[in-house]
């Protein structure tokens, strides 16, 4: 199978997402400990890559990538690839994950048990949610709660469970730095489904956005960013107000959402997977140089 299929599969520019939580993360502990800080990036960045696979079978199986589609072309409704080649890779990228989660936490945890079975038990969640999103009888996906797991799985389990695998506590700071995370994701997540307005009212599939309808999910990004841009206040400093760069493209993102649909809306979801990658990426300077 040609690698340009794969990449389509594995969906690249979601991938910043991850890298995002996890850095910022790991900064907002005080602490970078090289090896867990690869090792969680890794981790993370297979969950993700777990989901997307999930999600382009799940709606494919069900015929939501229809023609109507406004986005890129997923695999399988295009016929690149089949279903059992796509099932394949999905077991093999969650084999891999969890081989990857393992090593995170014998690396980090060593033989505390209960820190273990915490942690095992996020991992086993964590895996569910990426497959849970369109798989299976009631993927909760198709119910409109794709948007609080985003929040929650970005957010609280990835930002937190990385700080705290650098330095066993919770802190106020981590606290803020998952909300940026969790908001900017769940933020990138609504753009996607107010493109896929059209498609997913077709196939049934109830996004939030969809139950929002088109005006109030415009007016609940520019609420979900707003937060997310005050949330990032509370942790700027020194280098951190760098992070002020990514305002721009965020800004640009949001003026696309307000007035255009459809395919148009593609620039948008890259201006504010950019922007998020620069936001966090500023903080995170700014919280391991302070």
């Amino acid at each position: 199978m040609p690698l340009k299929t794969w990449l389509l599969a594995i969906r690249p520019k979601t991938l910043p997402l991850a890298v995002a939580s996890i850095v910022l993360g790991a900064a907002s502990a005080g602490t970078v400990l090289p090896g867990i800080l690869v090792l969680a990036l890794l981790t993370a960045l297979l969950l993700q890559i777990v989901s997307n696979l999930a999600n382009d079978y799940g709606d494919g199986v069900r015929g939501t990538d229809g023609v109507e589609r406004s986005g890129p072309v997923r695999v399988l409704a295009s016929g690149q690839v089949s279903p059992q080649q796509l099932r394949w890779a999905m077991m093999q990228v969650t084999a891999a994950s969890l081989a990857s989660g393992l090593a995170l936490l014998a690396l980090a945890l060593g033989s505390d048990v209960a820190a273990w079975l915490g942690f095992l038990l996020l991992g086993v969640l964590s895996v569910l949610a990426a497959l849970g999103y369109t798989l299976g009888r009631r993927p909760y996906g198709y119910l409109g709660l794709g948007d609080a797991a985003v929040f929650v799985f970005f957010g609280p389990v990835a930002v937190l469970g990385t700080g705290w695998l650098m330095r066993p506590e919770l802190t106020v700071t981590g606290g803020w730095a998952a909300l940026v995370a969790g908001l900017l994701s769940m933020a990138v997540l609504n753009i996607n489904n107010i493109r896929d307005m059209a498609g997913d009212r077709a196939a049934g599939k109830r996004t939030l956005a969809l139950r929002l309808g088109l005006h109030r999910a415009r007016a609940w990004q520019g609420a979900v960013l707003a937060l997310a841009v005050l949330a990032a206040e509370r942790l700027m400093t020194g280098w951190g107000y760098l992070a002020l760069a990514g305002l721009w493209p965020l800004a640009r993102g949001l003026k696309l959402v307000l007035t255009r649909e459809g395919g148009e809306l593609n620039q948008a979801l890259a201006l504010t997977a950019k922007s998020t990658l620069m936001l966090t990426a500023g903080l995170a300077l700014g919280l391991i140089t302070s």
